[in-house]
C-alpha cells in the first residue's frame, strides 16, 4: 500500500457511535488471491495486550501500541490484492464513500490520484478535536479500506505494527519518496 495512504491514517480516530458496513467488499474476495481481514473491538485490543507477556511486547516492540490501546474504541481494515488489474470497479467503492459521507462531521481531507493510484481520507471532527479517520486505497492490483476508532497522533499508527495482523505502516516524506523512484531510475 503506498505511503500517503499510511500518512492519512495517522491524524485521528473515529467517534464513538458511527461505523461503517464494508459487507460491499465481500463481493471482491471471491477475485482476490490475498484478503485481510482485521475487526477489533476495544474489548479485544485490551485483552489481546494482556495475552502477551510483557517482555514480549519489549521486544516485538509492541510496548508503544500497549499506551495507545486504552484510547481506541475499533480498529476495522479491510486490504485485498488481486494477482492481475482489473478484477474490481472503482464503483465497487462507492458504498463505501456514501456511508462516510453521510456520517455527521465527516469531511474529506485527502484526495490523490495517479495513473496507479486513488487514495481518499477523510476526518471526523467533534468540536475542535479530530474526531475518527477512514482511508480508502485502490490501486490497480489492491484495494485497502481503514477505519480507526479512537485518537491517534501522528506518528502513533506505525506503533500498531504488528498488532494482530496489522500491516507496518511507514512515515515518509515527499523527499523520501522521490528519493526512492530516483533510486529505482537507477536501478533500470
Amino acid at each position: 500500500m503506498s505511503r500517503v495512504v499510511w500518512l492519512g491514517i495517522v491524524f485521528a480516530g473515529v467517534g464513538w457511535c458511527q461505523t461503517l458496513d464494508l459487507s460491499s467488499l465481500d463481493k471482491l474476495e471471491a477475485k482476490a488471491k490475498e484478503v485481510n481481514r482485521v475487526t477489533l473491538d476495544d474489548k479485544q485490543l485490551k485483552g489481546f495486550m494482556q495475552m502477551i507477556p510483557p517482555d514480549e511486547r519489549k521486544r516485538d516492540g509492541l510496548a508503544e501500541a500497549e499506551k495507545m490501546v486504552p484510547g481506541l474504541q475499533s480498529i476495522v481494515v479491510r486490504n485485498y490484492e488481486f494477482a492481475e488489474p482489473g478484477q474490481y470497479k472503482d464503483s465497487d467503492l462507492d458504498a463505501i464513500r456514501n456511508q462516510i459521507a453521510n456520517l455527521k462531521g465527516w469531511s474529506k481531507i485527502v484526495d490523490s490520484r495517479d495513473k496507479n493510484e486513488h487514495c481518499e481520507v477523510y476526518m471526523s471532527t467533534e468540536g475542535e478535536k479530530a474526531g475518527g479517520i477512514a482511508v480508502i486505497s485502490a490501486e490497480k492490483k489492491e484495494v485497502s479500506v481503514v477505519f480507526v476508532k479512537g485518537p491517534l497522533k501522528l506518528g502513533d499508527l506505525g506503533k500498531l505494527h504488528g498488532l494482530m495482523g496489522l500491516p507496518n505502516v511507514e512515515h515518509s516524506s515527499k523527499h523520501d519518496h522521490d528519493h526512492d523512484h530516483d533510486k529505482d531510475d537507477d536501478d533500470k
